[in-house]
């Protein structure tokens, strides 16, 4: 599965969902899962298409943070793992069912290439479907090349407005915004950390300063003369 289903394409076409429902109750395989129970890892071997009836399934991926981050969350009547109709080998990110579990229909690939190329309607229809993932990608891409740069030249109000500006109701661009959001919260946290460390640096050095200047004033000999001459005075004075 390459991008997760944006909003364009969230309703699967009657046409194509009937299609596969129809052969996967003749030729494909039922699964059920239970609630969070994994349906399939990225990078895994993409050999399929999986029609949703009942449940949700969430799309993730884990970034190198080891941060989990949720791109979509797909529900009854969607269908995952299209691209692999199109000779994707692996998955591109982990499916998993939601909180109630999920009951989805399996069919392979050569199955469901068969009903597209024998029907007009539903080809057409995944045609929509792969033409509305590939403006997701677009504004995927065109949304976080500005924010790397942003983020580059430190301006973190210009990254904060972006943002904030809203994605619109696609879950792939919504789900990265949010991750990306809270990569930036952690590299503030950082920042702020490093200041205060350096603050305190600062303070030590200074302390540290003052003191080895007072030594080496206290230890001159002027200074030691000066001391001595001082402390004559007040014993003299005091004998008067």
């Amino acid at each position: 599965m390459n991008m997760p289903k944006s909003s364009e394409s969230k309703a699967l076409p009657t046409r194509l969902q009937e299609l596969i429902r129809q052969s996967a109750e003749a030729k494909g395989t039922p699964i059920v899962l239970t609630a969070g129970e994994l349906l399939f890892r990225i990078n895994d071997r993409s050999d399929g298409v999986y029609l949703i009836e009942q449940g949700s399934i969430s799309v993730s991926i884990d970034n190198r943070s080891g941060d989990r981050i949720e791109l979509a969350r797909l529900t009854a009547g969607e269908l995952i793992g299209e691209m692999s109709l199109l000779g994707e080998s692996t998955r591109s990110a982990s499916c998993s069912a939601g909180e109630q579990g999920s009951h989805l229909l399996f069919l392979d690939r050569e199955q469901t290439l068969q009903l597209i190329d024998i029907d007009n309607e539903a080809r057409q229809e995944f045609l929509t479907i792969l033409s509305a993932r590939a403006r997701t990608l677009v504004r995927f891409i065109n949304d976080f090349s500005h924010l790397t740069a942003l983020v580059a030249n430190n301006d973190y109000i210009g990254v904060q407005t972006l943002l904030n500006s809203g994605g619109g109701e696609d879950a792939t661009v919504k789900g990265a915004r949010d991750a990306f959001k809270n990569m930036l919260t952690r590299i503030q946290q950082r920042e702020a950390e490093l200041q205060t460390k350096i603050t305190a640096l600062n303070l030590e050095i200074d302390q540290r300063r003052a003191s080895e200047e007072v030594a080496s004033i206290v230890g001159n000999e002027s200074f030691r003369n000066l001391r001595n001459n001082a402390d004559d005075l007040r014993r003299r004075l005091r004998g008067q």
